[in-house]
């Protein structure tokens, strides 16, 4: 099932919308992650619509969707689902909210600080961990979290780092079209991602600031996190560490390890996934 592309005016800005169908049922909305795009899910989001309305959007800054200078941390975008919740109409129904990578975290935020407007959360391989466990500093962390420099970089070019790079073990053909759509394609000889380097940063800087521990006791609704567990079959001691303290604090929880699995779990692993989330939802 191919998605019904639009737009939407949320606040003062445009948001590039995807809307896979399911209209009859409950409302369900996907945040993507930092420097990705609403087809992260293309592959996860047609299973679901015998369930649900199925919706993603590129948050600010991404994709399609507009890019303004400021409003990078999570409150605003918080407000930005609000915006773009009530911009597509779905009535009174509480919506269900999955995010992957920096989007875990923004649905984790949101959750909690929301805690009436949300049936039930998903957390895709983020939202778990400080990333201050990683990078203690942030003179640390605006060097291990800053993205690539593209200059003057070809077509050509990032599609083979697409295929040798990015996603290498895991490439099949078509994840390619899904992966190129976190580029601005316009110039075949100039090729920039549609994400800037300093909102890139900005948004860094937020993640990187933000503690999971500190949000994980005012989760009210049922929440799942599903997470990678890489091809040596160790899972990261402070991941774990940050699981049993959700565990520990979160009423309704369930958290799911897949091993020999990449970051891109909606690319990788799209049917298991489903099955995961079609189990919790």
């Amino acid at each position: 099932m191919s998605a019904h592309d639009f737009f939407v005016t949320a606040g003062d800005l445009h948001f590039h919308v995807c809307d896979w169908g399911g209209q009859e049922h409950p409302p369900l909305l996907m945040l993507h992650g930092l420097a990705s795009t609403v087809h992260m899910f293309d592959l996860i989001a047609p299973a679901l619509t015998d369930r649900f309305h199925v919706f993603a959007f590129d948050q600010r800054g991404h994709g399609l969707s507009e890019k303004p200078d400021d409003g990078y941390d999570f409150e605003t975008i918080a407000q930005d689902v609000d915006r773009v919740l009530q911009a597509l109409q779905l009535g009174e129904t509480p919506p269900t909210l999955i995010g992957h990578s920096w989007g875990a975290y923004t649905s984790l935020y949101y959750a909690t600080t929301r805690p009436d407007r949300l049936a039930k959360v998903a957390l895709i391989d983020g939202g778990l961990r400080s990333l201050q466990s990683i990078f203690p500093t942030w003179a640390e962390a605006e060097i291990g979290m800053a993205p690539p420099t593209y200059d003057h970089v070809t077509t050509t070019a990032i599609r083979r780092m697409i295929r040798e790079d990015w996603l290498g073990a895991i490439y099949r053909p078509e994840l390619e079209p899904l992966a190129l759509s976190v580029f601005d394609l316009s110039d075949e000889g100039d090729v920039r991602p549609h994400l800037s380097r300093e909102h890139h940063m900005q948004i860094a800087h937020h993640v990187w600031a933000f503690n999971p521990a500190d949000y994980f006791g005012r989760v009210q609704c049922p929440l799942l996190s599903v997470n990678a567990v890489g091809s040596s079959h160790a899972t990261d001691p402070d991941i774990i560490a940050g699981a049993e303290t959700a565990q520990q604090r979160i009423v309704k929880v369930e958290i799911v390890w897949l091993e020999d699995t990449v970051h891109d779990i909606p690319w990788q692993r799209p049917a298991e996934l489903v099955a995961i989330l079609q189990r919790f939802l």
